[in-house]
C-alpha cells in the first residue's frame, strides 16, 4: 500500500499527518500481514498502531482489552472519528449482542473490542473463526507474562484462540514490559517472526520526584493549594485510605472523589464519568482506577503509597501529561509498604518462582525511591534502556546529592562480575568484594578469583547501595529468568577500559530528606487563554448531546489550545488542525469555526 494512501487514512480518520515513536513501522507490518510486539508509553499512540491498519484492511480486527470502561471509550472514539465499531462484554443485552455479532458478520465493522475471558471461550472461538478477520490485536499484551506487573490467566491461553487464526497477522501492545516479559509474551502467544518495537520509555514532560512517607497529607495540600483547579490522581494502598483521603480533600474545599473495586459498579462508574468531564478535579484511588482511563489533560498523579514495582509505578504515572504538556509524578514511600507488600506476596497462591520475581521487583522498586543518580535513567535502564546522561527532569537532575568519582569502585564490581561468569545475584557478588567466605562463595570457589576481597574496605550498605545506582545507570543489569543473576550491559565495557568515568553518591539516610514539593514547570501559554475557556465550554456542550462522552473524544486540549492558538474562521483552516479528521470536521467544525468567529469579532469591536 502507497505511503500517500496512509497518510491520506491518517489524516482523514485521526486528524494527524505525520506519525510518532514506531507507529509507521508497526502499521506497515500490519498490512504486510507480519506478526509485531509493540511497546511503546503510555500516551505514545500504541492504539493507533492497530486502529490505522484496521480502517485499511479488508475485513475486521479483533481487539482483546481487559477493561470495559477502556472498550467503552475506544469505541466511543472510533465512532467519533467515522469508523464503525463495537464492544461485546457483560454490559450487553441479548439483543445488542446479536446486533453486534450481525454487523460482524455482514462486514459493518471495522474493529470488535471484546474481553481475554470471552475471547478464550470455546463458543467465541467457534464463531469468530468463521468471519472475515484481517488483524488480531492484544492491547495490555503484559497481562500474558507471569514477570509483568499484572499476569491474568485468560491472557496465557490466548494462544489457544491464535491457533484458530493461524493466517491472521497479530499485534501485541504494552507500555510496561521489561525484557523477561518481553520475551515471554512472544513465547507464550506463540507468534513466528515476530518483530519487537521497543520505543523510548523517557517522558520529558513529566517530572519526577520522591518524598519520605511522611506528613504526606500536609505536603499534598501545600502542592494542591499552589496548582489549584489541576486534573490529577492519588494512589492509595487501601481503599480505606482512598475514603479517608478524599474525604479530608473534600473538607479543605477541593473538588475530591474516591474511587477502588469495593464501590457500587454505578458509583464507580459516576466517578469516572465526573472526572473525565472535568465536573471533579482529583480522584483518590486503589490501582482499580486508571487503565480505562484516557485523559489527556491529567497535571499530577501523586502516589501516597509506593507501588509494587516499577512496570505499576510507569504504567499509573504514564496518565499524566498525555497531552505533552508539563506534568508531576509525586511519589511518597516508607519502608512500611515493603513489609506490607512483602506480606501480600507470602500470602499469595503464586510459585514460589513467582513470589521470588515479586520480591525482587519489589527491592527494586524501593531502591528506585533511594537512589542518587537520575531517576528517568533508572526506569530506562530497568526496560533495558541504557544511558549516562541525566533527564534534567527528575529531583536528582534538578538537586543532585553531593557525589564522587566512583569509578574505580565500578570497575572493582563490574569485574567481579564477569570473573564470575555474570551468574550470581547481588548478595553473593557483595560477599566476593567484600571477601567474606559464605556458603554460596565456598561452594562456587568464588575465592579463588582475582577480585575476591578488592571492596573489603567498603561496608555491606554502601556496596548495596553502589551495585542499585551501577544498575539504576545502565552499567549493570538483573536478568529475572535466571534467579536475579546480575549481567553486564553495553556500556559496562567503557567504564572497564577506563574509557567513562562513573559518578557515585555516598547513600543517605531517608529519615534525613526533608524536600519541599516543587511546583509544575511553566505549561505551554503560547495560546489565547480566553478563547480557549471559551472553545472547552462549548466541548463540555456538545459531551452533554452526546450523552456524556468524555471530553478528549470530541477534541484533546491539545486540539483545543491549537485553535486557540492559530484561531481558525473557516472550515478549510479547521481541518489543517492536529486532532481534525473528516467525521470530526463534519460533526463539529460548524460549530467551533463559528464560536471563533464570535470571539474575533467580540474583539475587534472591543478594540474600536
Amino acid at each position: 500500500m502507497q505511503e500517500s494512501q496512509i497518510l491520506f487514512a491518517l489524516k482523514k480518520y485521526f486528524g494527524y499527518s505525520q506519525f510518532r515513536f514506531h507507529q509507521e513501522e508497526a502499521v506497515q507490518r500490519c498490512l504486510t500481514a507480519q506478526n509485531s510486539l509493540v511497546v511503546m508509553p503510555t500516551g505514545g499512540g500504541k492504539s493507533l498502531c492497530y486502529q490505522l491498519p484496521a480502517v485499511l484492511l479488508e475485513g475486521m480486527t479483533l481487539v482483546v482489552s481487559p477493561l470495559i470502561a477502556l472498550m467503552r471509550d475506544q469505541v466511543t472514539s472510533l465512532t467519533n472519528n467515522g469508523i464503525p465499531a463495537a464492544a461485546l462484554n457483560s454490559e450487553c443485552t441479548p439483543e445488542e449482542e446479536d446486533r453486534i455479532r450481525q454487523a460482524a458478520s455482514t462486514g459493518a465493522l471495522k474493529l470488535l473490542y471484546v474481553s481475554p475471558e470471552r475471547a478464550v471461550s470455546g463458543a467465541f472461538c467457534d464463531w469468530v473463526s468463521q468471519q472475515k478477520l484481517a488483524l488480531v490485536a492484544i492491547d495490555e499484551a503484559h497481562c500474558v507474562s507471569i514477570w509483568g506487573n499484572d499476569f491474568r490467566p485468560e491472557y496465557a491461553r490466548l494462544a489457544d484462540l491464535l491457533s484458530r487464526l493461524p493466517q491472521i497477522p497479530v499485534i501485541a501492545l504494552t507500555a510496561t514490559a521489561d525484557e523477561a516479559t518481553r520475551r515471554e509474551i512472544v513465547d507464550k502467544l506463540q507468534l513466528p517472526d515476530c518483530q519487537t518495537m521497543v520505543s523510548s520509555f523517557e517522558r520529558p514532560n513529566l517530572h519526577l520526584e520522591a518524598f519520605p512517607a511522611l506528613q504526606r497529607m500536609q505536603a499534598i495540600e501545600r502542592y494542591l493549594r499552589r496548582n489549584p483547579d489541576q486534573a490529577g490522581i492519588i494512589y492509595c494502598l487501601s481503599r480505606k485510605s482512598t475514603e479517608e483521603t478524599a474525604r479530608k480533600l473534600q473538607q479543605k474545599g477541593f473538588r475530591a472523589r474516591h474511587y477502588h473495586a469495593r464501590m457500587d459498579p454505578e458509583d464507580r462508574r459516576e466517578v469516572q464519568a465526573q472526572f473525565q468531564q472535568d465536573q471533579v478535579d482529583i480522584i483518590c484511588a486503589t490501582i482499580a482506577f486508571g487503565m480505562g482511563i484516557d485523559k489527556p489533560n491529567i497535571r499530577f498523579v501523586i502516589h501516597y503509597n509506593m507501588p509494587k514495582n516499577l512496570e505499576s509505578y510507569y504504567q499509573e504515572i504514564g496518565r499524566a501529561g498525555r497531552d505533552g504538556e508539563p506534568a508531576e509524578a509525586l511519589l511518597f514511600a516508607g519502608y512500611n509498604d515493603v513489609r506490607t507488600y512483602l506480606d501480600f506476596i507470602e500470602r499469595s497462591e503464586g510459585s514460589e518462582v513467582y513470589r521470588q520475581v515479586q520480591r525482587e521487583k519489589l527491592f527494586r522498586m524501593w531502591e528506585f525511591t533511594q537512589t542518587q543518580s537520575c531517576r528517568t535513567n533508572a526506569i530506562l535502564a530497568y526496560f533495558g534502556e541504557h544511558r549516562v546522561t541525566g533527564c534534567g527532569h527528575c529531583d536528582i537532575c534538578l538537586d543532585p546529592p553531593q557525589g564522587f568519582d566512583g569509578t574505580v569502585v565500578a570497575q572493582k564490581a563490574l569485574s567481579a562480575c564477569y570473573r564470575l561468569g555474570q551468574n550470581v545475584g547481588t548478595n553473593t557478588l557483595i560477599d566476593v568484594l567484600r571477601g567474606t567466605l559464605s556458603p554460596e562463595v565456598l561452594a562456587g570457589q568464588m575465592q579463588d578469583i582475582k577480585t575476591f576481597g578488592a571492596g573489603s574496605d567498603i561496608g555491606w550498605k554502601h556496596w548495596q547501595s553502589y551495585l542499585g545506582q551501577l544498575v539504576n545507570q545502565g552499567l549493570l543489569c538483573i536478568d529475572y529468568h535466571r534467579q536475579s543473576r546480575l549481567s553486564l550491559t553495553s556500556l559496562s565495557a567503557e567504564v572497564l577500559k577506563g574509557q567513562r568515568q562513573v559518578q557515585l553518591c555516598e547513600p543517605r539516610d531517608p529519615k534525613a530528606q526533608r524536600k519541599v514539593l516543587k511546583d509544575p514547570g511553566d505549561q505551554n501559554t503560547d495560546y489565547d487563554q480566553a478563547l480557549y475557556d471559551l472553545l472547552a465550554a462549548l466541548r463540555r456542550e456538545l459531551c452533554e448531546e452526546a450523552g456524556s462522552v468524555p471530553a478528549y473524544t470530541i477534541f484533546s486540549n491539545a486540539s483545543l489550545q491549537e485553535m486557540a492558538r492559530r484561531k481558525p474562521t473557516s472550515l478549510v483552516l479547521f481541518g489543517d488542525i492536529s486532532g481534525v479528521g473528516a467525521r470530526k470536521l463534519e460533526k463539529f467544525g460548524d460549530r467551533f469555526v463559528q464560536k471563533i468567529s464570535e470571539y474575533q469579532s467580540q474583539n475587534a469591536l472591543e478594540s474600536l
